[in-house]
């Protein structure tokens, strides 16, 4: 029976084989997004409130940019 994946480590990185039927570009996508983040939150030097001021920052901004559209203002 063979393996559906296949994991190497050439020159320094990770290579990832597997066929191509088994998952859609699109979750493979999300997936890589997810591992990315996850990758930049263990490097991420921020406290607990730090990133909550920051998202709230965020929510301010993007609020501010798309208001108009739902209060026509």
């Amino acid at each position: 029976m063979r393996n559906a994946y296949e994991i190497v480590s050439e020159q320094g990185q990770v290579v990832i084989r597997f066929d191509s039927d088994l998952i859609d570009r699109e979750a493979l996508t999300r997936f890589l997004d997810y591992l990315e983040m996850e990758s930049i939150r263990k490097r991420s030097e921020l406290t607990e409130e730090q990133a909550a001021s920051l998202s709230d920052e965020i929510d301010r901004a993007v609020w501010k940019k798309v208001k108009h559209k739902y209060t026509g203002a």
